[in-house]
């Protein structure tokens, strides 16, 4: 019963971890860190379970590996959303624009302008309309994702919000 148990919850933590890794050349899971700590310590879990009858050297090893290539799988880059979206997501509130422009200079600058885009953000800082300076980039001109990009709001200079849209 046990070791069926553990055969069970090995084969479902595997399953997650291909599904993912399938995944993310189209919607990229592993560009945000709490997906991927949160799906490497639950791997490392489950490998320390499953090896627990192993001598403790061995054991280590496995759940370090195991914790290790899903971390790895951050960096594995499919095409040029992952490194977009690790580069966008790495913006904090308060960046100045020279800042966020050097962040993001692999990506290309697609559109700038001043005032809101979207009319929600007009009624939730109604005293700010026309302070409001926002850049647009991209990643690609390719189909796939010609329509991704990611939006940055700022106020007197300073980041204040981002917002990215998919294709």
């Amino acid at each position: 019963m046990r070791t069926a148990l553990r055969t069970t919850a090995a084969l479902a933590v595997l399953t997650v971890v291909l599904l993912s890794l399938l995944i993310d050349p189209w919607m990229p899971l592993h560009a945000s860190w709490p997906f991927t700590l949160g799906l490497g310590l639950l791997t490392a879990a489950v490998a320390a379970w499953v090896s627990a009858g192993s001598a403790l050297l061995s054991r280590r090893t496995i759940v370090l590996m195991a914790f290790l290539l899903v971390l790895s799988m951050r960096y594995w880059d499919f095409n040029s959303r992952k490194p977009f979206l690790r580069s966008f997501h790495g913006l904090t509130r308060g960046d100045t624009k020279e800042e966020v422009i050097r962040h993001m200079a692999r990506f290309r600058l697609s559109g700038s302008g001043r005032g809101f885009v979207f009319a929600r953000w007009r009624d939730r800082y109604p005293a700010l309309s026309e302070r409001v300076e926002f850049l647009c980039f991209t990643h690609t001109r390719e189909g796939w994702g010609d329509s991704d990009w990611g939006l940055v709001h700022f106020v007197d200079g300073r980041l204040i919000d981002t917002q990215f849209s998919h294709d």
